[in-house]
């Protein structure tokens, strides 16, 4: 069962999913890395994805049409 609070704010497990997977992946896997710790929507992701590339600590890009490419610029 997930739990419902969640211990660590969403920006700051989807910074060490990245760094753990080698600091790039695709959405789909990082969706699916989050999805296993927490109950969100791909939409949330996204939006969490957004507020981090804004504050210039990731970089999302297309890699193909439907597939966006997430990257670690900087250490947290």
């Amino acid at each position: 069962m997930r739990a419902t609070w969640r211990s660590l704010p969403l920006h700051v497990v989807i910074l060490e999913l990245v760094e753990m997977k080698g600091g790039s992946l695709t959405d789909r896997e990082l969706y699916e890395s989050v999805r296993a710790v927490y109950d969100i929507s791909y939409t949330e992701m996204l939006k969490a994805l957004m507020k981090l590339e804004l504050q210039g600590k990731l970089k999302v890009s297309t890699a193909k049409e439907g597939t966006l490419i997430v990257e670690l610029l900087q250490n947290k």
